[in-house]
């Protein structure tokens, strides 16, 4: 009879690196302009004559704004530290801002739309993107506290 070979130990896989290689520095300032160069648009998006856009939308240029600033800092913040439950968390609390963001727009609808069918669908898109977003709210935060647990640096 032939003895089975032992089995190795199982490598347990870190949850992820305290910091990020060059890539992923590298990836996100590019994020970081890129939604710097998207603030850009949206603060002059209405000076460019799209008539499909009402007074209305400086009310929700605020909200959209602060989405984007929390992702800015995020991403500002991914380049020193770079752990994956940390990354989940907050990406969590971006997602957060992202919802309300797009409840404000929901409830103001600074669109400028003569069909009532089109109304009616972009409202239905806006919600279905939002309860999407809620979802990811909730498994982020499930993932960064599953995470949590299994980084012995971060208690």
């Amino acid at each position: 009879m032939k003895k089975a070979a032992p089995k190795s130990p199982k490598i347990r896989k870190s949850p992820g690196k305290s910091h990020p290689s060059g890539a992923r520095k590298i990836g996100y300032i590019v994020a970081i302009a890129v939604m710097i160069l998207l603030i850009y648009v949206l603060r002059n998006v209405r000076s460019w004559g799209l008539t499909f856009l009402t007074e209305d939308f400086g009310k929700c240029l605020f909200f959209i704004e602060l989405s984007i600033y929390i992702s800015i800092a995020a991403q500002a913040i991914f380049i020193f530290y770079d752990n994956r439950w940390f990354k989940h968390l907050a990406q969590g609390i971006n997602n957060i801002a992202g919802a309300v963001a797009l409840i404000i727009i929901y409830v103001i609808f600074p669109f400028d739309i003569e069909d009532v069918t089109w109304i009616k669908w972009i409202k239905i898109g806006i919600l279905i993107v939002f309860g999407i977003t809620v979802i990811s709210i909730f498994v982020e935060f499930f993932k960064g506290i599953r995470d949590l647990g299994k980084d012995p640096e971060a208690v």
